[in-house]
């Protein structure tokens, strides 16, 4: 029989720290707080594209009327199931991805999904780690906007390219 076992790619142990560390400019505070910050940021800077990865973000940025060109969700926040949110889209897609990896099919998937206007990415498993194909497959001058959460705060964190 022949296995159905996909590539993966998977952060080593002493990379995983790094990868928890902020990857762009942070914007501090609760959604009501951020999400002015960056709207601003939008404005003044014009990103070609905007990319969300993360349930929180993602719900907080289409409250806000802001146009995202690809939100990667997997309905969840902290590990936790969510309802699921239904965000207008033109394109849905679907990928797999567990914990602490990254699959070729999700990798896959951030592409397609970054070829599109207003698409959305449901990831079952979890799309944290899906922030990397994200940067890595978005135009140089788009913003890829994902939620951190600590102990005190949250923040968003916006990576320019």
């Amino acid at each position: 029989m022949v296995g159905t076992r996909q590539m993966q790619l998977r952060p080593r142990p002493e990379d995983i720290a790094k990868l928890k560390a902020p990857l762009g400019q942070l914007l501090t505070g609760e959604p009501e707080e951020a999400i002015p910050k960056l709207l601003r940021l939008i404005e003044r800077e014009k990103p070609s594209k905007l990319v969300t990865v993360g349930d929180v973000v993602s719900r907080e940025t289409w409250k806000a009327g802001l146009r995202v060109d690809l939100r990667i969700v997997d309905h969840k926040v902290m590990r936790n199931q969510v309802d699921p949110t239904e965000f207008p889209s033109m394109a849905t897609y679907r990928a797999r991805n567990p914990a602490g990896v990254i699959t070729m099919e999700a990798w896959n998937t951030v592409r397609r999904g970054m070829k599109e206007r207003e698409a959305v990415i449901v990831v079952d498993g979890e799309e944290d780690l899906l922030t990397l194909p994200a940067i890595g497959e978005s135009p140089d001058d788009a913003f890829v906007v994902y939620g951190l959460s600590g102990k005190i705060e949250r923040f968003l964190e916006v990576v320019f390219k």
